[in-house]
């Protein structure tokens, strides 16, 4: 019996989609069907999703953006409970499972999450977790927002009953950035989350060292996210944007760091540089890229060690 569907919704992804797919299939829970929505892929996502024809479900739909693809594989979901995968995150076998235990055993949770470890854009292990302390909890609304809470789709299975109650996600919403983090508000206006602390998911870090999230964040994006705030809630959007900038930007460091640690000047000068493009003036990032000029040993004892950036 199907309590769990898995959607998956992917635009363009052949190159990663496949091991997003595998993951759900290898999935420890048994009662769980997979949904893949292909919102207009252009690329070779039509012929990687042929090779699992009988062990999953594929929409084909014109492309209209994250939001209405996950909503549509919803739309087509029987299970009590959703999950959704983005087409280049990874679960761990037991991520599901886990999940529906912490919901099965509270009637009032109406999400559980979980942690993340982190892997860059082509795969590489980054040996960190995406949610540190302090925010290490199940968050209320008003530390929603307050900060822009570290929650990834990919780490969510809520109850199919709040989705609807919700209306799904907002589809104004046509690139990533935003749409979740309007979502998760909506459902905890529902009801309490649980957090599970192990890192059930690896998630890619898109921006790093190749863009591989095609339409991240668009201008129009801003502007829909600040309008729904101060509509729903009566705050402004500017420190939760600010916040996902700051994100990337420590996470780019971070990456610069490991490099450096390792001897890969190249590759440390790229992220500092590519850190500088999200905060121009700021003075550490300015050091970290002047130090890979450096001699490499005075480089590193200049930089200290590295820390986990979760």
């Amino acid at each position: 019996m199907v309590r769990v569907s898995a959607i998956i919704p992917v635009y363009n992804g052949a190159s990663t989609v496949a091991e997003a797919i595998d993951s759900a299939l290898a999935q420890s829970y048994t009662g769980l069907e997979v949904i893949v929505i292909n919102d207009g892929s252009t690329d070779a996502t039509a012929e990687v999703l042929h090779r699992y024809s009988g062990r999953v479900r594929v929409i084909d739909r014109p492309n209209g953006g994250i939001a209405a693809a996950r909503n549509t594989g919803a739309a087509a979901a029987s299970g009590e409970y959703l999950a959704f995968l983005d087409c280049d995150d990874i679960w761990m076998p037991t991520m599901i499972e886990r999940a529906v235990a912490a919901l099965d055993a509270d009637d009032a949770c109406v999400l559980a999450f979980c942690n993340c470890a982190v892997m860059d854009s082509d795969g590489h292990d980054l040996r960190s977790a995406l949610i540190g302390e302090g925010a290490d909890h199940a968050p209320t609304l008003d530390e929603m927002l307050s900060r822009l809470w570290p929650i990834m789709p990919s780490a969510v299975v809520l109850r199919h009953a709040t989705f609807e109650a919700c209306g799904g996600f907002t589809e104004e919403f046509r690139s990533y950035g935003f749409e979740d983090v309007i979502f998760w508000l909506r459902v905890r206006e529902q009801g309490p989350f649980h957090y599970v602390p192990e890192r059930l998911v690896k998630w890619r870090f898109a921006l790093f060292p190749r863009p591989l999230k095609i339409g991240w964040i668009k201008p129009a994006a801003f502007a829909t996210f600040d309008r729904i705030l101060r509509q729903r809630y009566g705050v402004g959007a500017a420190h939760l944007t600010k916040s996902r900038g700051r994100a990337s930007r420590s996470l780019l460091g971070y990456i610069g760091l490991r490099a450096l640690d390792r001897g890969d000047r190249e590759e440390a000068r790229e992220a500092f540089r590519r850190a500088l493009e999200f905060d121009p003036w700021r003075v550490k990032n300015l050091l970290r890229y002047a130090k890979t000029y450096l001699p490499l040993k005075l480089a590193r004892a200049l930089s200290g060690r590295t820390r986990d950036a979760g």
